[in-house]
């Protein structure tokens, strides 16, 4: 079946270009970078639901291309995340320890703690 690709495909496309700059963005440190990159991925994302499941499947060259796109796009992702994790290891510590000092003031105040 041979069917009109370039819609959903350019799509896929985009979020490959989005998930690549996500990533040199981790990379650099630039975390607020990675946010604002997650929300134009997100969108995307919306696009491409809205449109693809009312498209003809697609032929066998566009499904190679979706498919390789699609590992890029997962590659990008799960390097992104291997970079977020020290980020979010840390950010959890820093709640851990902001939460026993507080829990400790309210105790030393005599109040009990509310989560």
């Amino acid at each position: 079946m041979t069917s009109t690709p370039a819609p959903v495909l350019d799509i896929y496309r985009n979020i490959a270009r989005i998930t690549a700059a996500m990533l040199t963005a981790a990379q650099a440190d630039d975390w607020g970078k990675v946010v604002d990159y997650g929300k134009e991925y997100c969108q995307s994302v919306e696009r491409l639901r809205s449109i693809e499941a009312g498209e003809l499947p697609l032929d066998s060259a566009a499904r190679g291309v979706k498919y390789d796109l699609l590992v890029q796009i997962l590659d990008n992702d799960a390097a992104v995340r291997d970079l977020a994790m020290p980020q979010l290891k840390n950010l959890s510590h820093m709640l851990g320890r902001i939460r026993r000092q507080q829990s400790l003031m309210l105790a030393y105040q005599g109040r009990t703690p509310s989560l």
